[in-house]
């Protein structure tokens, strides 16, 4: 069995070059004002299977449950400077897979943690930079550390009747086992292109959103081990309703929807076959549909 271990103390340079960066940013806090700002966020997802965004259907024969947490600390910043507003996130992620029963572990299946800048810039666009690592408690493979830069665009300033919040991420593997089990170990990357339409009903007297994440990953073969450049296409819709809870508690809401997923990269669907997602020998799955509701809250 393969044994996790935590980043180098080579590895954790990234860490300390963005926190730097960070402070570097940021203009002299005011006298009169905080020097920060603390929020926090947390959702709890149920789900029927565990897909990660780059592909990977890591689980799918019973339900996993998903819980995703953090503080974002927002720091003073000069509203006129080019960079209007810069934060630092800390957060993690769990997933716990009720069809798994490991000796060490039960049913506690992944454990991620992550930590970054963002700098919001020019009123609408967002950078967010965040170093993590993915790690197995039951020990199914060695810790895999990233880095995550991630660019969107906020277009709600546009009037639109549909928000489209389109973005584009790159994941780059620092080290560790693939994070798509067949690719490279280390040293390669991947690219999410996408956007998320938003319809918001509230002008026509209904406390809803629809939302319809869609994105598709591209990147060099050797990410996915094979031949191919492109690896998943997703798309779905998710419903989102604000909960009716005073605002000094927070922001409260509840989603459902389904997710669909094209596994494009044939890499993709091998896999499936050697973690036990898809029957060996089998092909793998070609589309897998990835239905949920959950709970989500900020302050």
């Amino acid at each position: 069995m393969s044994q996790n271990k935590f980043i180098a103390p080579a590895a954790l340079l990234p860490i300390a070059a963005l926190f730097a960066a960070t402070l570097t940013c940021a203009p002299d806090a005011r006298a009169d004002e905080p020097p920060l700002d603390i929020h926090g966020f947390g959702i709890l997802n149920f789900q029927k299977d565990y897909i990660t965004p780059r592909g990977l259907f890591v689980t799918g024969k019973g339900e996993t449950i998903q819980i995703i947490d953090g503080l974002v600390f927002g720091i003073d910043h000069d509203p006129s400077a080019a960079i209007d507003d810069i934060s630092f996130t800390v957060g993690t992620f769990n997933d716990i897979y009720t069809d798994q029963h490991a000796k060490t572990a039960g049913a506690w299946n992944e454990f991620d943690w992550f930590a970054g800048p963002s700098f919001h810039f020019e009123k609408n666009w967002n950078l967010d930079v965040q170093i993590g690592q993915f790690l197995s408690p039951p020990g199914n493979f060695n810790a895999e550390t990233n880095l995550e830069f991630a660019l969107s665009y906020n277009d709600s300033g546009l009037g639109l009747p549909v928000l489209m919040k389109p973005y584009v991420k790159l994941f780059y593997a620092i080290s560790g086992d693939s994070t798509v089990v067949t690719g490279n170990k280390g040293g390669t990357f991947d690219i999410e292109i996408g956007f998320s339409p938003t319809f918001d009903l509230a002008p026509y007297h209904l406390p809803f959103k629809i939302s319809a994440p869609t994105w598709i990953t591209v990147g060099p073969a050797d990410f996915w081990g094979g031949t191919d450049n492109v690896g998943v296409f997703s798309t779905g819709l998710t419903i989102i309703y604000p909960l009716p809870i005073s605002p000094r508690l927070g922001h409260w809401n509840a989603k459902a929807g389904f997710q669909y997923y094209n596994f494009i990269n044939d890499r993709l669907r091998l896999a499936q076959t050697l973690i036990g997602t898809a029957t060996p020998g089998s092909g793998g799955h070609h589309d897998e549909v990835n239905a949920f509701v959950g709970l989500s809250f900020g302050f």
